[in-house]
């Protein structure tokens, strides 16, 4: 059973484990490649994993709604800083930044 939190407490404060109760069908991969698709009241996150000479393979495709992706954005953003604070600067390729049309300065 999970655990009791209100629904905006702050994740540091619990093992996201503890919180959701276990779902045996829930699927644990690795994805390295993603894409994103954005309507007017939806977005669709779609994980893969690139493969050498071949198609990515799906992993998980995951409906959200444009509040749930922010709050995604947000939330990721938080755990990067943490992350380059405590480990150093993470750098992401130039071609990938060129095709998902971001600037140096957009980071």
């Amino acid at each position: 059973m999970a655990a009791e939190h209100p629904p905006l407490q702050p994740p540091d404060e619990y093992k996201a484990e503890e919180y959701y109760a276990d779902v045996p069908e829930a699927p644990d991969f690795y994805a390295d490649s993603l894409h994103i698709y954005s309507g007017l009241y939806s977005s669709v996150l779609f994980f893969g994993e690139l493969r050498e000479d071949r198609e990515p393979l799906l992993r998980a495709k995951i409906k959200v709604s444009p509040q749930m992706l922010k709050a995604l954005c947000l939330l990721a953003r938080k755990h990067v800083r943490q992350y380059e604070n405590s480990v150093g600067p993470i750098a992401l390729p130039k071609q990938v930044l060129d095709a998902w049309e971001i600037e140096d300065g957009d980071l």
